[in-house]
């Protein structure tokens, strides 16, 4: 016979291990990936990581800020009440200074007197741009951002510029202004660009198109490719640094007490810098708050430095997550957690070294979670690691059971885990049962070896279950004899009694076997038990250790199986005397027994409770 359940081996156990690991860090991996491509949890920690990348660059020298700040409103009182022909001085001022275009970040939506005069100096110019503004935003329309109305520039004035633009400003969740919208509409399809986009039109005395297509994730126009997302958002550069931007106090500009170089051909943005004004946004690489107009100072400087950035999209994040995944999935699982934590590690620092790079070149790649992910990854495969070792553990326990008890198996594991496996005993007292096939040799000789082993793999099983189950410890197999003990290595005070019972039970169960398949071999045991002092522990050498019992009574047990007649239970007088009240025994005559100078009564066990 053979049995075909075999334990798998070392090599296919370790590929299953390894395959269990892998897939374990793949769901994880794919887990991951689902719930931060769909639910894109922490944002604002991903908005705030990505604004670390931004360093300080020298901006376009193109650019003039002419501040309202506390100097002029303390020279010409509230803004509130001026009139507007100051506004109509400082364009002939700069004009004749030959600024290329002169931007007012304020809003003229109201009606004044001073209008004509206004246009008359916007007009004389011929490259004045104003500001409006969107009001009251439309939630849940088409991807163009959409506001009910527009507050526009007074029709005096709106005939006398040379273009508009919105100035609105739509932060995100974080509260920082990061985009701009190119282009916005009104709730009856007009489209509007951007006043810095406005701006960039008058600079290069190009036309406002009526329509603003996109290509390509990309706007054409001023005779350059902007990308844009689908709401024409711009991703601003704040690599500039705004306190590098060439900057004069709109008062003096006013009263004509400015260096005309300053401004020559180029963009001068008018806008409120003063302390206090309500115009104010918190941007990415600043911890306080910067005027509006900073910001249109920057936009303008992204396109006319064609400084462009645009952000990774879903696709590409999920192919990093799934590269990402790929590589520490098949990786963690086939080497140490060391390594483990040096690849992850080495992970860590290339992708961040990708995102910088890329950053350079224009592009924001996610950085929250791919470096989150690899963490999880690298903890869920330590997990993997201790619940494989846990079942690796139970696993040797479990076939350190199959070659040795569980008793003895518990026993060598506890003295491994104290230090104390070493050669040595203790004297105690123990019950030892030893069993054997009746005329196994001249069986043996009839069969083939197959059918021998199936013989044994029949019929040692059945002892063995009541060994096991009255509490013994199968020590030794030899052949077809069967050596148990009991009180070695856990103590019972009733060992005896528990011998003779798993022995009696085992005779019946060996004749209720064969008769009820009468196709088996007639085998029978010869059962026998004796109690006494012995040494138990580990006997061997240092390279080889065995957990047994050994001494005479020992010895005297395996005498008494010798003699004791097929399907019967013989028992020592040691035995007899501390459990002779749970048995009916018939005494024999004293046996002469090899290696015993006197003779030894054996008893017969009839009956056992």
């Amino acid at each position: 016979m053979k049995n075909n359940a075999a334990t798998p081996g070392p090599k296919s156990r370790k590929k299953t291990k390894r395959l269990y690991h892998t897939l374990a860090l793949l769901s994880v991996g794919c887990l991951f990936t689902l719930v931060v491509i769909l639910i894109q949890p922490f944002r604002s920690t991903n908005f705030w990581l990505a604004d670390q990348l931004f360093e300080s660059e020298t901006p376009s020298p193109n650019i003039v800020v002419a501040g309202i700040d506390d100097t002029t409103l303390e020279t010409y009182g509230r803004w509130s009440e001026w009139p507007r022909s100051l506004h109509a001085q400082a364009i002939d001022n700069l004009s004749a200074a030959k600024a290329k275009v002169i931007a007012y970040d304020v809003l003229f939506f109201d009606d004044s007197v001073d209008d004509q005069v206004l246009a008359e100096a916007m007009a004389e110019a011929g490259n004045v741009v104003l500001a409006m503004s969107g009001s009251v935003r439309i939630p849940d329309t088409k991807s163009v951002v959409t506001y009910r109305q527009m507050e526009r520039p007074t029709a005096l004035l709106e005939q006398a510029m040379s273009g508009a633009g919105h100035a609105n400003m739509n932060p995100d969740r974080d509260g920082k202004v990061r985009r701009i919208e190119m282009v916005i509409r009104d709730s009856a399809g007009n489209a509007y660009p951007a006043f810095s986009l406005s701006i960039l039109h008058t600079l290069f005395s190009m036309p406002l198109p009526q329509e603003y297509p996109i290509q390509g994730h990309e706007l054409h126009v001023v005779n350059r490719e902007i990308p844009v997302d689908s709401s024409y958002d711009l991703r601003v550069n704040f690599s500039a640094d705004t306190s590098q931007l060439a900057y004069i106090s709109y008062g003096d500009i006013i009263s004509g007490n400015f260096d005309p170089s300053i401004v020559k051909g180029k963009i001068v943005l008018i806008g409120m810098t003063a302390t206090g004004d309500v115009d104010v946004w918190a941007v990415p690489t600043k911890n306080g708050k910067i005027p509006g107009t900073f910001i249109h100072a920057l936009a303008i400087d992204t396109i006319l430095r064609e400084r462009y950035l645009t952000e990774a999209g879903t696709g590409t994040t999920l192919l990093t997550l799934l590269i990402l995944v790929g590589i520490t999935g098949l990786a963690l699982p086939r080497i140490g957690v060391k390594w483990g934590v040096a690849l992850v590690g080495g992970l860590f620092v290339a992708y961040v070294g990708v995102v910088f790079i890329n950053f350079d070149k224009g592009h924001i790649l996610n950085l929250l979670y791919p470096l989150s992910m690899l963490p999880v990854l690298l903890v869920s495969s330590i997990v993997c690691i201790i619940l494989i070792q846990q079942s690796d553990d139970r696993f040797v326990k479990d076939l350190f059971g199959r070659y040795v008890s569980p008793q003895v198996a518990k026993e060598i594991l506890t003295m491994a885990d104290s230090s104390e496996l070493k050669l040595g005993g203790e004297t105690r007292e123990v019950s030892v049962l030893f069993a054997d096939i009746r005329g196994f040799t001249e069986m043996s000789e009839r069969m083939s070896p197959g059918e021998v082993v199936g013989m044994l793999n029949t019929f040692l099983p059945v002892v063995i279950e009541k060994v096991l189950e009255n509490g013994g410890m199968v020590n030794k197999f030899a052949g077809d004899n069967i050596m148990a003990v009991w009180n070695a290595p856990q103590s019972q005070s009733d060992h005896a009694r528990l011998a003779v019972k798993a022995a009696w039970e085992a005779q019946q169960a060996v004749a209720a076997l064969s008769q009820a398949d009468p196709s088996l071999p007639k085998a029978q045991f010869g059962i026998g038990i004796n109690s006494g002092k012995v040494l138990a522990g580990n006997v061997g050498s240092p390279g080889r250790v065995e957990y047994t019992v050994i001494g005479d009574s020992v010895n005297l047990a395996s005498r008494i199986c010798s003699v004791a007649p097929g399907g019967e239970v013989w028992i020592g007088p040691d035995t007899y005397q501390q459990a002779k009240e749970f048995l009916e025994v018939e005494a024999k005559a004293p046996q002469t027994l090899k290696g015993k100078a006197e003779r030894v009564t054996l008893y017969h066990v009839t009956g056992c409770q």
